[in-house]
């Protein structure tokens, strides 16, 4: 940790990286406000103002998935401007559109800019940061404070306007935002000389085993959370109050994202992603199972809380897989993949045997996820100080690697 504390990353690629992450997920953030003002502006039904966000969330996770394996060739900085203009010219196109095919079309353009700079944000700091995790860390506090933000104003912006509201809130700060990638490293991405020196790329058998952790944890996270507000009307809450615990939600969300940035690695990994799994097991049944208003804000501050804990650490655990960021931006597209199965899988679990059943199933997946986190961290520690273990030392289960490598 000594080591970690003498050599920081530049700020510069923090802020140029995070900005990147903001304008990538914007939309996927702000899909309650943006659904409300598409289904107000066009006369939408759910069923079409929901298609239309599944088109850009697609768009997003298949642009980041493509992008993924070549961004360690190309320049960052050129990457993230060409991915913002394709972004603000299908917000600019969906302000003025008229028709469903122009709409869908205009999303979907606005969806590949977003998944690119998504990716682009967490492969530049998987290859250049020398601690990824408290990058991801700040991501996340990141969120939290823009979330809080833009759902202050957002409602406002759709009463008034509409999508076209919503839209040009969105379509403002990527304007505001698009400067700081100019600290964005013009350079191509390259690996990190120490974690090249202390390991080479992991097994595709453990990447798939990390993409199956994130997709799995999201699509659960995603199925609750867009049944979070149903789930209050079941508990007696009326809209408004519903609208007061999310935002307070958020600000929970910001310790939970500090405390993960703060904690960082120094425990390792295993214990944060145990804690995340169990206590989202926890608050998932409290939500479904308990119709109750007290029982309902605790366990959706609980839900909020535990994401933006959580997130830092199966972002991270991708970041250790390679030393190049390939890993790092497939588990991104593979993040939204699961953003956008929840909704889906909550709708069909539902439907079937109701609220129940949604939290039979989403607790169930943490087993899965829970199991392969800790397999592939173990394998990951167990790789990392075999690497770094001088020839001809003694292995034991104390070795100082143990206590410098990422955990």
């Amino acid at each position: 940790m000594t080591e970690g504390r003498a050599e920081r990353d530049p700020l510069s690629l923090v802020i140029g990286a995070t900005a990147a992450q903001l304008i990538g997920g914007l939309v996927a953030q702000m899909s309650p406000f943006v659904v409300d003002g598409l289904m107000k502006g066009l006369s939408l039904s759910e069923r079409d103002a929901g298609l239309v966000l599944t088109v850009e969330f697609l768009s997003l996770a298949v642009a980041a998935l493509v992008a993924a394996p070549i961004l360690p060739r190309l320049s960052a900085r050129y990457v993230a401007f060409a991915a913002m203009t394709l972004t603000l010219l299908g917000q600019s196109a969906s302000l003025f559109t008229t028709t469903w095919a122009s709409l869908l079309m205009s999303r979907g353009l606005a969806g590949s800019g977003e998944g690119i700079l998504w990716a682009l944000s967490l492969s530049i700091i998987a290859s250049r940061s020398r601690n990824p995790d408290k990058i991801y860390g700040y991501f996340q506090i990141a969120w939290a404070l823009v979330s809080i933000a833009l759902f202050s104003v957002a409602g406002a912006a759709v009463a008034a306007f509409a999508h076209r509201g919503i839209l040009a809130l969105i379509s403002v700060t990527v304007l505001l935002l698009a400067p700081f990638l100019l600290l964005v490293p013009r350079a191509r991405t390259h690996a990190r000389k120490a974690r090249e020196d202390a390991q080479g790329e992991a097994s595709p058998v453990l990447g798939v085993m990390t993409l199956a952790v994130v997709g799995l944890f999201l699509t659960a996270g995603a199925a609750v959370y867009s049944f979070s507000a149903p789930m209050g009307d079941r508990a007696g809450l009326d809209r408004h109050s519903i609208g007061h615990a999310f935002t307070i939600g958020h600000l929970f969300g910001l310790a939970g994202a500090v405390s993960a940035t703060w904690l960082n690695v120094r425990a390792g990994r295993s214990i944060p992603i145990t804690v995340s799994c169990a206590g989202f097991s926890l608050v998932v049944l409290v939500l479904c199972l308990w119709p109750d208003p007290v029982a309902y804000v605790s366990a959706l501050l609980g839900s909020i809380l535990l994401y933006y804990f959580s997130t830092p650490y199966l972002l991270g655990l991708a970041a250790a897989l390679d030393p190049t960021g390939r890993w790092a931006a497939a588990a991104g597209s593979v993040y939204l993949f699961g953003f956008a199965a929840g909704p889906l899988l909550a709708g069909t679990v539902i439907a079937a045997g109701g609220y129940a059943g949604l939290a039979a199933v989403c607790a169930s997946l943490m087993v899965p996820v829970w199991a392969l986190a800790l397999f592939v961290n173990q394998r990951l520690n167990a790789s990392s100080s075999e690497a770094s273990r001088p020839m001809g030392s003694p292995s034991g289960p104390h070795s100082a690697s143990e206590f410098t490598a990422p955990s």
